[in-house]
Protein backbone atom coordinates (compact mmCIF):
# COMPACT_ATOMS: atom_id res chain seq x y z
CA UNK A 1 0.00 0.00 0.00
CA UNK A 2 2.74 2.63 0.83
CA UNK A 3 4.34 1.71 -2.64
CA UNK A 4 0.96 2.38 -4.65
CA UNK A 5 0.62 6.23 -2.70
CA UNK A 6 4.39 6.65 -3.31
CA UNK A 7 3.61 5.55 -7.24
CA UNK A 8 0.27 7.86 -6.96
CA UNK A 9 2.22 10.50 -5.74
CA UNK A 10 4.64 10.95 -8.18
CA UNK A 11 1.53 11.12 -10.94
CA UNK A 12 0.27 13.60 -9.84
CA UNK A 13 3.24 15.73 -9.34
CA UNK A 14 3.91 14.89 -13.03
CA UNK A 15 0.61 16.03 -13.55
CA UNK A 16 0.90 19.40 -12.16
CA UNK A 17 4.56 19.93 -13.52
CA UNK A 18 2.71 19.62 -16.92
CA UNK A 19 -0.16 22.30 -16.11
CA UNK A 20 2.58 24.89 -15.10
CA UNK A 21 4.34 24.14 -18.18
CA UNK A 22 0.68 24.59 -19.88
CA UNK A 23 -0.32 27.64 -18.20
CA UNK A 24 3.24 28.61 -18.82
CA UNK A 25 3.09 28.65 -22.79
CA UNK A 26 -0.12 30.26 -22.84
CA UNK A 27 0.93 33.43 -20.71
CA UNK A 28 3.70 33.65 -22.82
CA UNK A 29 1.68 33.57 -26.05
CA UNK A 30 -0.42 36.05 -24.64
CA UNK A 31 1.92 38.21 -24.03
CA UNK A 32 3.31 37.96 -27.29
CA UNK A 33 0.24 38.78 -28.79
CA UNK A 34 -0.09 41.77 -26.59
CA UNK A 35 2.93 42.75 -27.82
CA UNK A 36 2.36 42.28 -31.71
CA UNK A 37 -0.91 43.85 -31.22
CA UNK A 38 1.25 47.28 -29.51
CA UNK A 39 3.65 47.20 -32.15
CA UNK A 40 0.62 47.16 -34.80
CA UNK A 41 -0.86 50.29 -33.40
CA UNK A 42 2.52 52.05 -32.52
CA UNK A 43 2.83 50.97 -36.51
CA UNK A 44 -0.35 52.17 -37.52
CA UNK A 45 -0.08 55.50 -35.42
CA UNK A 46 3.10 56.18 -37.01
CA UNK A 47 1.52 55.94 -40.48
CA UNK A 48 -1.54 57.94 -40.05
CA UNK A 49 1.12 60.68 -38.38
CA UNK A 50 3.43 60.67 -41.30
CA UNK A 51 0.60 60.91 -43.94
CA UNK A 52 -1.04 63.53 -41.45
CA UNK A 53 2.48 65.82 -41.78
CA UNK A 54 2.92 64.93 -45.64
CA UNK A 55 -0.87 66.54 -45.85
CA UNK A 56 -0.43 69.72 -43.71
CA UNK A 57 2.85 70.23 -45.58
CA UNK A 58 1.84 69.82 -49.13
CA UNK A 59 -1.19 72.03 -47.66
CA UNK A 60 1.09 74.75 -46.29
CA UNK A 61 3.50 74.23 -49.52
CA UNK A 62 0.48 75.25 -52.19
CA UNK A 63 -1.12 78.38 -49.89
CA UNK A 64 2.83 79.51 -49.96
CA UNK A 65 3.33 78.97 -53.87
CA UNK A 66 -0.31 80.52 -54.14
CA UNK A 67 0.81 83.64 -52.06
CA UNK A 68 4.02 83.71 -54.20
CA UNK A 69 1.92 83.46 -57.32
CA UNK A 70 -0.60 86.49 -56.21
CA UNK A 71 1.85 88.59 -54.84
CA UNK A 72 3.94 88.15 -57.87
CA UNK A 73 1.21 89.13 -59.96
CA UNK A 74 0.36 92.04 -58.05
CA UNK A 75 3.66 93.63 -58.42
CA UNK A 76 3.98 93.27 -61.84
CA UNK A 77 1.16 94.80 -62.92
CA UNK A 78 1.15 98.74 -64.07
CA UNK A 79 -0.79 100.99 -61.54
CA UNK A 80 -3.78 102.82 -63.11
CA UNK A 81 -3.19 106.43 -62.38
CA UNK A 82 -6.19 107.50 -64.72
CA UNK A 83 -8.38 108.54 -61.39
CA UNK A 84 -7.49 109.62 -58.05
CA UNK A 85 -4.03 108.49 -56.58
CA UNK A 86 -2.80 109.42 -53.08
CA UNK A 87 -0.27 111.60 -52.60
CA UNK A 88 1.50 110.74 -49.38
CA UNK A 89 4.36 114.17 -49.42
CA UNK A 90 3.31 116.72 -47.40
CA UNK A 91 5.96 119.23 -48.31
CA UNK A 92 4.41 121.41 -51.51
CA UNK A 93 8.02 120.96 -53.31
CA UNK A 94 7.42 116.86 -52.98
CA UNK A 95 3.95 117.06 -53.34
CA UNK A 96 4.44 118.62 -56.89
CA UNK A 97 6.83 116.02 -57.65
CA UNK A 98 4.62 113.17 -57.04
CA UNK A 99 2.41 115.00 -58.78
CA UNK A 100 4.70 115.17 -62.09
CA UNK A 101 5.24 111.88 -61.91
CA UNK A 102 1.60 110.94 -62.25
CA UNK A 103 1.33 113.53 -64.71
CA UNK A 104 4.37 111.47 -67.04
CA UNK A 105 2.65 108.41 -66.38
CA UNK A 106 -0.47 109.76 -68.52
CA UNK A 107 0.43 112.04 -70.33
CA UNK A 108 3.31 110.61 -71.51
CA UNK A 109 7.29 110.82 -70.24
CA UNK A 110 8.42 113.44 -73.13
CA UNK A 111 6.42 116.14 -71.54
CA UNK A 112 7.50 119.23 -70.31
CA UNK A 113 5.65 120.73 -66.81
CA UNK A 114 6.74 123.20 -64.24
CA UNK A 115 8.67 121.72 -62.00
CA UNK A 116 8.22 124.49 -58.37
CA UNK A 117 5.12 125.27 -57.35
CA UNK A 118 5.85 129.01 -57.66
CA UNK A 119 5.05 129.59 -53.84
CA UNK A 120 6.86 128.63 -50.61
CA UNK A 121 3.92 129.32 -47.75
CA UNK A 122 3.55 125.71 -46.46
CA UNK A 123 0.22 126.69 -44.84
CA UNK A 124 -1.38 126.66 -48.50
CA UNK A 125 -0.68 122.92 -49.96
CA UNK A 126 -0.62 122.27 -53.31
CA UNK A 127 -3.37 120.22 -55.45
CA UNK A 128 -3.28 119.17 -58.98
CA UNK A 129 -5.83 118.28 -61.59
CA UNK A 130 -5.51 117.65 -65.40
CA UNK A 131 -7.21 117.10 -68.49
CA UNK A 132 -6.35 115.90 -72.11
CA UNK A 133 -3.40 113.79 -73.64
CA UNK A 134 -0.11 114.04 -74.42
CA UNK A 135 -0.42 116.59 -77.41
CA UNK A 136 -3.12 118.63 -75.45
CA UNK A 137 -3.39 118.99 -72.06
CA UNK A 138 -4.58 121.68 -69.36
CA UNK A 139 -2.97 120.95 -65.69
CA UNK A 140 -4.59 123.23 -62.87
CA UNK A 141 -2.68 124.32 -60.06
CA UNK A 142 -4.81 125.54 -56.55
CA UNK A 143 -4.03 126.13 -52.81
CA UNK A 144 -5.54 124.53 -49.56
CA UNK A 145 -5.77 124.35 -46.27
CA UNK A 146 -5.05 120.85 -46.68
CA UNK A 147 -3.56 118.36 -49.47
CA UNK A 148 -6.09 116.70 -52.05
CA UNK A 149 -5.14 113.22 -54.05
CA UNK A 150 -3.86 113.52 -57.64
CA UNK A 151 -7.06 114.44 -60.12
CA UNK A 152 -9.64 114.66 -57.07
CA UNK A 153 -12.88 115.43 -58.96
CA UNK A 154 -13.09 118.07 -56.04
CA UNK A 155 -10.53 120.25 -57.31
CA UNK A 156 -12.44 120.95 -60.81
CA UNK A 157 -14.60 123.26 -58.28
CA UNK A 158 -11.89 125.15 -56.68
CA UNK A 159 -9.97 128.55 -58.07
CA UNK A 160 -6.74 127.98 -60.08
CA UNK A 161 -3.72 129.60 -59.09
CA UNK A 162 -1.89 129.03 -62.14
CA UNK A 163 -2.85 126.66 -65.76
CA UNK A 164 -0.18 125.62 -67.55
CA UNK A 165 -1.40 124.30 -71.58
CA UNK A 166 0.03 122.48 -74.13
CA UNK A 167 -1.59 123.00 -77.35
CA UNK A 168 -0.37 120.88 -80.44
CA UNK A 169 -0.86 122.77 -84.10
CA UNK A 170 -0.33 121.43 -87.67
CA UNK A 171 2.99 122.56 -87.88
CA UNK A 172 5.60 125.10 -86.54
CA UNK A 173 4.62 128.12 -88.78
CA UNK A 174 0.73 127.81 -87.36
CA UNK A 175 2.31 127.29 -84.26
CA UNK A 176 4.28 130.66 -84.33
CA UNK A 177 1.15 132.83 -85.47
CA UNK A 178 -0.35 132.03 -81.87
CA UNK A 179 2.33 134.06 -80.45
CA UNK A 180 1.27 137.69 -80.00
CA UNK A 181 5.38 138.54 -81.35
CA UNK A 182 6.33 142.75 -81.50
CA UNK A 183 9.91 143.35 -82.80
CA UNK A 184 11.54 146.34 -81.82
CA UNK A 185 11.29 148.00 -85.27
CA UNK A 186 7.31 148.08 -84.81
CA UNK A 187 7.91 150.20 -81.62
CA UNK A 188 10.00 152.49 -83.48
CA UNK A 189 9.05 156.02 -83.02
CA UNK A 190 7.16 155.75 -80.01
CA UNK A 191 8.23 157.46 -76.65
CA UNK A 192 10.80 155.36 -74.33
CA UNK A 193 10.80 154.51 -70.90
CA UNK A 194 14.21 153.02 -68.81
CA UNK A 195 12.53 150.06 -67.32
CA UNK A 196 16.33 149.49 -66.01
CA UNK A 197 19.39 146.39 -66.56
CA UNK A 198 19.52 148.01 -69.62
CA UNK A 199 16.21 147.49 -71.12
CA UNK A 200 14.14 150.17 -72.42
CA UNK A 201 10.76 149.80 -73.28
CA UNK A 202 8.15 152.29 -75.47
CA UNK A 203 4.55 153.52 -74.46
CA UNK A 204 1.56 153.49 -77.13
CA UNK A 205 -1.37 155.38 -75.96
CA UNK A 206 -4.30 156.20 -77.25
CA UNK A 207 -8.40 155.40 -76.55
CA UNK A 208 -8.00 155.85 -73.03
CA UNK A 209 -5.41 152.86 -72.61
CA UNK A 210 -1.65 152.41 -72.45
CA UNK A 211 0.78 150.03 -74.13
CA UNK A 212 4.01 149.57 -72.95
CA UNK A 213 6.51 146.93 -74.75
CA UNK A 214 9.99 146.14 -74.94
CA UNK A 215 12.14 142.97 -76.54
CA UNK A 216 14.51 140.68 -74.64
CA UNK A 217 15.70 137.83 -76.63
CA UNK A 218 13.15 136.25 -78.17
CA UNK A 219 10.59 137.57 -76.00
CA UNK A 220 8.05 140.02 -76.70
CA UNK A 221 6.58 141.41 -73.33
CA UNK A 222 4.20 143.82 -73.06
CA UNK A 223 2.06 145.24 -69.97
CA UNK A 224 -1.25 146.74 -70.52
CA UNK A 225 -2.80 149.77 -68.28
CA UNK A 226 -6.07 151.71 -68.16
CA UNK A 227 -5.01 155.87 -68.67
CA UNK A 228 -8.56 156.61 -67.88
CA UNK A 229 -8.03 155.02 -64.37
CA UNK A 230 -4.73 156.77 -63.68
CA UNK A 231 -2.85 153.37 -64.27
CA UNK A 232 0.89 153.39 -64.95
CA UNK A 233 2.03 150.62 -66.18
CA UNK A 234 6.20 151.46 -65.75
CA UNK A 235 5.78 149.78 -62.11
CA UNK A 236 4.63 146.68 -63.28
CA UNK A 237 7.39 146.83 -66.54
CA UNK A 238 9.68 147.21 -64.37
CA UNK A 239 8.99 144.25 -61.76
CA UNK A 240 8.97 142.05 -64.75
CA UNK A 241 12.33 143.11 -65.92
CA UNK A 242 13.58 142.68 -62.11
CA UNK A 243 12.41 139.03 -62.19
CA UNK A 244 14.31 138.07 -65.20
CA UNK A 245 17.23 139.15 -64.32
CA UNK A 246 16.78 136.41 -61.08
CA UNK A 247 14.57 133.91 -63.22
CA UNK A 248 15.54 133.18 -67.06
CA UNK A 249 12.35 132.17 -69.48
CA UNK A 250 12.59 129.01 -71.49
CA UNK A 251 14.16 129.42 -74.54
CA UNK A 252 11.29 129.59 -77.22
CA UNK A 253 12.39 128.23 -80.62
CA UNK A 254 11.74 131.26 -82.55
CA UNK A 255 9.03 133.50 -80.84
CA UNK A 256 7.60 133.68 -77.03
CA UNK A 257 5.31 136.54 -75.36
CA UNK A 258 4.29 138.08 -72.47
CA UNK A 259 1.13 139.81 -71.35
CA UNK A 260 0.83 141.45 -68.30
CA UNK A 261 -1.97 144.18 -66.45
CA UNK A 262 -1.14 146.50 -63.78
CA UNK A 263 -2.57 144.99 -60.72
CA UNK A 264 -5.24 147.24 -59.97
CA UNK A 265 -7.08 146.89 -63.02
CA UNK A 266 -9.98 144.60 -62.86
CA UNK A 267 -11.64 142.49 -65.29
CA UNK A 268 -8.03 141.74 -67.17
CA UNK A 269 -6.75 138.66 -68.24
CA UNK A 270 -4.37 136.96 -65.64
CA UNK A 271 -0.25 137.53 -66.30
CA UNK A 272 0.41 135.02 -69.12
CA UNK A 273 3.87 133.56 -70.92
CA UNK A 274 3.55 131.94 -74.36
CA UNK A 275 6.55 130.22 -76.30
CA UNK A 276 6.47 127.94 -79.53
CA UNK A 277 8.32 124.68 -79.54
CA UNK A 278 7.95 122.93 -82.92
CA UNK A 279 4.49 122.61 -84.04
CA UNK A 280 3.43 123.00 -80.09
CA UNK A 281 2.52 126.30 -77.97
CA UNK A 282 2.39 126.21 -74.62
CA UNK A 283 0.86 128.49 -72.23
CA UNK A 284 1.38 129.60 -68.08
CA UNK A 285 -1.06 131.63 -66.42
CA UNK A 286 -1.31 132.58 -62.81
CA UNK A 287 -2.73 135.32 -60.93
CA UNK A 288 0.43 136.46 -59.15
CA UNK A 289 3.39 137.73 -61.03
CA UNK A 290 6.04 136.52 -58.91
CA UNK A 291 5.07 132.60 -59.11
CA UNK A 292 4.47 133.41 -63.29
CA UNK A 293 8.18 134.03 -63.58
CA UNK A 294 8.56 131.35 -61.33
CA UNK A 295 6.91 128.33 -62.23
CA UNK A 296 8.13 129.45 -66.10
CA UNK A 297 11.90 129.25 -64.99
CA UNK A 298 11.56 125.41 -64.05
CA UNK A 299 9.26 124.24 -67.37
CA UNK A 300 11.80 121.09 -68.68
Amino acid sequence: MKKTLIVSLAALALMLAGCGNQTEKQAQASSDKVSTSHKKQAQTKKASSTSSSSSVSSQSSSETGSSQAQSSATSSSAPDYSGQVRISATQNLQRLGQFNYLLKYNLGKEIVIPNNPGYNDESKKLNVWYEGDGNNYSIHYSQAASGQDFNANSLRDVTDYAVFTKKTYGSASEAQAEINYQTAAMTQGLPKVNLGYGIIGTIDSGAGQKYLHWNEGRWSLGVHAVAVNDEDPVPTARKVVELLERYYLPTPDKYGSGSFSVASSSGQQAPTLKWQAGNSVYSLEAKDLTVLVRMASTVK
